[in-house]
């Protein structure tokens, strides 16, 4: 396992970039219990889901608890509609991805929280560092938008910056940590879906945020290549969750109706009848079931609560 990253001295990784580096895994605390979350958290009974453009935000902020904060992006101002995790530690915050195309202000939304949570702390203007949970441009497109910001610093979404930030020492087969100031995050590897992503455990809430590679909606394959990859991250973080105490799976979109096997095909900006966003841990071994179930090929297959849908093979509106 990798050294735990502080977010103390940052240094330049690239020209623009910024990066925390080691210290002493001995004096961070670890509030990882079964049984026990050091800081719960809820979710909306429903989030913007395109239903009514006239008078829908063009983002929603949810505060988890206090100190996360989920940002869904209007489908009205894109149909792919990311959610964005702001997460607060007492010496930075960290921003996983900025959203899709579209028009909203994202900067000035997460400027808003930061400073509502700033000032609400006594913190200071600490650190904010805008990383990806992969690189796809649903999930990167913000970026420009808090670059040059004083204090703001934005990790390229390239496999070598993410190596690099997050300490990986044998990616995807490692893990590494980074601690916010009291807040400490593991980080796992988990390509399959594309090849820098990565999954977040926040042993505070016990969310593990899972990018695109587990989700309500459709587990896209992109290339016979990443069948081994996606098989091998589920498992990975399937296992993970038998040592650590994981209250929700979390995604970054809703593609799936809330009842049994209704999907939306992708591109729908309408999804009046959503799934939840959040699982439970175990939908991961029944991902890995189905996964391990097709074989060393992939097919399209609408299940329960989840698709999966290699794209080489059925395009990617394919819905059944």
């Amino acid at each position: 396992m990798s050294r735990i990253l502080l977010p103390i001295v940052f240094l330049a990784v690239f020209a623009s970039v910024a990066i925390l580096r080691a210290a002493d895994q001995a004096t961070v605390a670890d509030p990882k219990q079964f049984g026990r979350i050091a800081q719960p958290g809820v979710f909306p009974d429903q989030w913007i889901n395109g239903t009514d453009c006239e008078t829908n935000p063009f983002g929603q902020v949810h505060a988890y608890n206090e100190d996360l904060y989920i940002i869904r992006q209007s489908k009205c101002d894109s149909y792919e509609a990311p959610f964005l995790y702001l997460i607060f530690g007492k010496d930075a915050a960290l921003l996983l991805d900025t959203g899709s195309f579209g028009f909203w202000p994202v900067a000035q939304i997460v400027k808003e929280v930061y400073d509502d949570w700033t000032e609400r702390n006594g913190v200071g203007r600490i650190p904010l560092i805008v990383a990806h949970t992969h690189s796809h441009g649903d999930h990167t497109y913000g970026d420009f938008k808090f670059r040059g910001i004083p204090n703001v610093f934005v990790i390229p979404p390239t496999l070598a910056a993410v190596i690099q930030f997050w300490g990986f020492e044998d990616y995807p087969n490692d893990q590494t940590q980074i601690d916010l100031g009291g807040r400490v995050l593991d980080v796992l590897g988990t390509p399959g879906h594309e090849p820098t992503s990565i999954s977040v455990y926040d042993r505070r809430t016990q969310l593990l945020l899972s990018g695109d590679i587990v989700y309500p909606g459709h587990l896209f394959i992109f290339s016979q290549n990443h069948w081994a990859d996606f098989k091998a991250s589920i498992k990975r973080m399937w296992d993970f969750t038998k040592e650590n105490p994981v209250e929700w799976v979390v995604g970054c979109h809703i593609e799936m109706g809330a009842d049994p096997f209704e999907s939306y095909k992708y591109t729908t900006v309408e999804q009046p009848n959503e799934h939840t966003l959040q699982f439970r841990p175990k939908i991961l071994k029944k991902i890995l079931e189905a996964a391990n179930g097709q074989g060393v090929e992939p097919s399209c297959e609408i299940f329960d609560e989840f698709v999966i849908h290699p794209v080489y093979q059925c395009g990617i509106t394919w819905n059944g």
